[in-house]
């Protein structure tokens, strides 16, 4: 029984995890500028792009795709618990 709940599990914590700091960081600006100022992988797109557009393009575009891929990684978790418990 233990096997068939680590998945859903996993799935749970993770999609929480991701939904709620990319909600964290679509409402705070300082949070959002912290990230990008201290990210290894945002840094880059900073060093290319500029902190304007990586601001800008990560409040219209990635926080808001990051947040739908967590809470869809959520709601996969809590399918499988409930296809598993209700057998």
């Amino acid at each position: 029984m233990f096997e068939a709940l680590l998945v859903p599990v996993i799935c749970i914590a993770a999609g929480c995890f991701f939904l709620i700091t990319n909600l964290i960081r679509l409402a705070n600006e300082d949070k959002l500028s912290h990230y990008l100022h201290h990210s290894p992988k945002a840094k880059l797109w900073v060093a290319k792009f500029g902190i304007e557009k990586v601001t800008t393009w990560s409040k219209m575009f990635f926080l808001p795709a990051g947040a739908l891929v967590g809470a869809a990684i959520l709601s996969v978790g809590l399918r499988a618990l409930l296809v598993i418990f209700s057998v």
